[in-house]
């Protein structure tokens, strides 16, 4: 047998043959091939960074490129939501002439067991409800505790109340020299029928403390304060109940009219009317005595100044003061709006619903009164087959150039004379004339 030579390397005692030397190989391949991965991390690992071993990069100097500060982005501020200029407040008031129910009147009124009086505003109650607030003043009383009476005195059926209020009035003046002719009762009686039929009033009141506290309503965001008095009761007051004059109504010469007008500012009112029971029945100018108290008022502080009693038309004028400041304030003042609704026929038969404006200035909180407007009323009376009248207020410009149905060619005449002479009383310097 030959002695063959054994391929492989020879290391001391060993030799690795060809297969050995090839498994070798390949283990130093794969321990190279761990030593790359640990080293060089080719598929994105990362070696674990530990505080102490971080070390910082050294500052890089930018050599010939030149710095740009980053621009930051602009902060929009909103615009904030302007807040809209309130507009400014105004409001209408209307008042109706007076009222005096007599004895024919309350004959037309009579309805079986009841008072029935709406068919007299039928025509004009559109013109009487067509303002922000109306007032009407009723000569006498409306309690119905004691006999009816339309003649020296003025006692009428409260159902009076409800024909006006349908027909728009929103208040009425009870301070009138009528206001105790059916005694302190009746009169406390008419104040609680004002309240139970939810009509405002004014002048008249049923305890010292509703007599305490200012009248003021809020019309279209304006506080109007009224007040009312009277210059006479007719002599009534002196067989009444003392609490007639103390609170019950309010007679001029028992009133203090100037602490009356510095509570209701204090109560906040914006602006203030007075209504005046006042002057000579009949008389078209009005009295020394009218003059003194309307320069009173004015002087004090009231805006307008609205008369009654003389059952006549008496015309506007504008009174002016100045303030503390200086400044002129004008009060508008109507001497007398004659009658509305009578059976003082013929010459007697007429009178104006006057209107004026309260206007806010630019000045937000300040009032002016503007725009005084009055409407010629007439008093059309026409008698029926029984022997009775019917009554209809007319407002005399919706009727110039025709009648009602069934007028008499002399009451149509009558009723243009009417337009005339208001408009000769009134002027055009203060007020103007309007159909309705």
């Amino acid at each position: 047998m030959s002695n063959k030579p054994v391929k492989g390397i020879r290391i001391g005692n060993y030799r690795i043959t060809p297969l050995g030397i090839a498994v070798l190989a390949v283990l130093a391949l794969i321990l190279i091939a761990a030593i790359v991965l640990a080293v060089f991390h080719p598929f994105g690992g990362a070696p674990d960074v530990t505080a102490s071993n971080v070390i910082p990069d050294a500052p890089v100097e930018n050599v010939g490129v030149e710095e740009v500060e980053a621009t930051p982005e602009p902060v929009v501020t909103p615009e904030p939501t302007p807040t809209p200029e309130p507009e400014p407040r105004s409001a209408t008031i209307r008042s109706l002439g007076e009222i005096a129910m007599q004895q024919n009147l309350l004959r037309a009124a009579v309805s079986e067991n009841t008072f029935d009086f709406s068919g007299m505003f039928s025509e004009i109650s559109q013109v009487m409800g067509n303002a922000d607030y109306t007032v009407a003043d009723v000569e006498g009383t409306l309690g119905g505790t004691t006999e009816y009476s339309g003649s020296a005195k003025m006692v009428t059926p409260p159902s009076l109340i409800g024909a006006l209020k349908d027909c728009g009035v929103d208040m009425l003046m009870l301070a009138n020299d009528h206001a105790l002719d059916g005694g302190w009762a009746e009169l406390q009686a008419t104040v609680a029928n004002c309240q139970s039929e939810g009509m405002d009033y004014v002048g008249a009141a049923a305890s010292a403390e509703e007599h305490a506290n200012p009248v003021i309503r809020d019309i279209n965001g304006i506080n109007v304060a009224f007040l009312a008095y009277t210059e006479s009761l007719n002599g009534n007051e002196k067989d009444a109940d003392p609490a007639a004059t103390e609170y019950g109504v309010n007679l001029i010469s028992k009133s203090n009219a100037k602490k009356d007008i510095e509570a209701a500012r204090a109560a906040g009112a914006d602006v203030i009317v007075a209504y005046c029971s006042w002057g000579e029945m009949l008389k078209q100018t009005p009295t020394d005595t009218e003059k003194t108290i309307a320069q009173k008022l004015a002087q004090w502080g009231v805006d307008v100044i609205i008369g009654y009693n003389p059952h006549v038309v008496q015309p506007a004028l504008w009174l002016e003061n100045k303030d503390s400041d200086g400044n002129v304030r004008r009060t508008l003042c109507l001497g007398a709006t004659g009658n509305f609704l009578s059976d003082q026929y013929g010459q007697y038969d007429n009178g104006v619903v006057f209107q004026f404006t309260i206007q806010e200035t630019e000045e937000h909180g300040k009032f002016v009164i503007t725009s005084p407007v009055y409407i010629p009323t007439f008093v059309w009376r026409a008698e029926t087959e029984d022997g009775k009248f019917d009554y209809h207020t007319l407002a005399v410009g919706q009727w110039l150039d025709t009648e009602p149905e069934g007028m008499a060619y002399a009451d149509a005449a009558r009723m243009r004379q009417v337009w005339a002479d208001i408009q000769k009383v009134m002027g055009s310097d203060v007020a103007t004339v309007a159909a309705e």
